[in-house]
């Protein structure tokens, strides 16, 4: 019935509002912490947004519960040519701008005035963000607006050359312990911040909290890493990394080489060498089926993405941070939410999309020169 639909969708085409959808059918958002969320929905072909979903320039924010979950642009819109048919509209998350926006090494100045080969930005992560995307939205003249700068995050060094600024600041803000969210704001976007909280419960079978699931834990691919800068031959520079701590725990190392060519600089390097051990990390992964009752749910001031969560399976405790939650509402299944604790390597799906980010980092890295 229309009463049991948690799900409301605004509709938007640029930054008019055009109305809502009240009664979406099947609806699958995936939220995620510190990437990019997707969202399916489907609506009947002869809807009287249908046609404003379909314009270009098509947006729309999505509320569970009354709660905000996402807001963006539809990218792909599907349907069959059939009496009763529906039509499918896929949307990607505001924060895709941190992908699709270069960093400038002077992003104030003329694309022929770049006279600098770096840039190098050492700070707090949230002020590196924040700074970094203030500066790119001026230089393109869209309406992004920033929050207040709390300086919250640890501090780090970031580099930048015509790279997606993503590439740039990723993993290393993830790991410096802060979450960046992007959703539409009046006639913009509004870029912010926020601290990861520990949530104050632990979930169970036992608890009743967790009616299943599944887990895996994988070993490092990187310990030390070997970054080779500018030179040919004997004549190259090559700087070595390690990882102490990951060694001890495993007793175990593994080297891994890679490119920094086009820099001499010594951040640069540095920023190469963390990038390449945080994605050969150990990963515990755990995706969790959960029960949700008055008293325990997802959303509101329940558990929510970016929660630092502990889970009792078995006789193991495992401590990471709820990286997505895959929500999804049907006549069938009714409402769920399956949330994803920590980065699951044996999710080939996760893995896909690792790779290709890597590749294109690379890619992004021989371009920049």
């Amino acid at each position: 019935m229309a009463s049991e639909i948690p799900y409301e969708i605004l509709v938007y085409v640029g930054w008019d509002f055009k109305g809502w959808i009240g009664r979406p059918g099947d609806v699958k958002p995936t939220i995620r912490h510190n990437v990019k969320s997707t969202a399916t929905f489907t609506v009947d072909a002869d809807h009287r947004q249908a046609a404003n979903l379909m314009s270009p320039g098509a947006r729309v924010i999505i509320y569970r519960h009354g709660e905000f979950q996402m807001s963006g642009p539809v990218r792909q819109s599907a349907g069959t040519f059939a009496i009763n048919s529906t039509l499918t509209f896929s949307v990607e998350d505001d924060f895709r701008i941190l992908h699709n926006w270069l960093a400038w090494p002077k992003p104030g100045a003329a694309l022929s005035a770049q006279d600098v080969e770096y840039r190098t930005i050492t700070g707090p992560a949230e002020t590196v963000v924040k700074t970094v995307l203030a500066e790119n939205a001026a230089r393109l003249g869209f309406p992004l607006t920033i929050a207040t700068d709390q300086g919250r995050g640890a501090s780090g060094t970031y580099t930048f050359r015509f790279h997606p600024a993503y590439d740039r600041l990723f993993p290393a803000v993830d790991q410096a312990g802060i979450g960046v969210t992007v959703k539409h704001s009046g006639n913009g976007l509004l870029l912010d911040c926020y601290e990861p909280r520990n949530y104050p419960h632990r979930l169970s079978l036992e608890a009743g909290t967790v009616i299943g699931g599944s887990y895996s834990l994988t070993a490092p691919a990187t310990t030390r890493v070997v970054v080779g800068g500018q030179g040919e031959g004997t004549a190259r520079e090559f700087r070595g990394f390690q990882d102490t701590t990951r060694e001890a725990d495993w007793t175990d190392i593994i080297e891994t080489l890679r490119d920094a060519r086009d820099s001499s600089s010594g951040d640069v390097y540095t920023t190469r060498a963390n990038e390449t051990l945080a994605e050969g990390a150990p990963m515990t992964g755990l995706s969790l089926e959960l029960t949700e009752t008055k008293h325990f749910r997802y959303g509101g001031d329940g558990l929510r993405v970016g929660d630092r969560v502990t889970a009792m399976i078995g006789r193991q405790t495992y401590t990471d941070v709820l990286r997505e939650v895959q929500l999804s509402w049907d006549a069938k299944d009714g409402d769920t939410a399956t949330p994803v604790v920590g980065e699951r390597k044996d999710d080939t799906d996760t893995q896909l999309a690792k790779s290709i980010r890597a590749l294109k980092r690379g890619d992004n890295d021989r371009m920049a020169r």
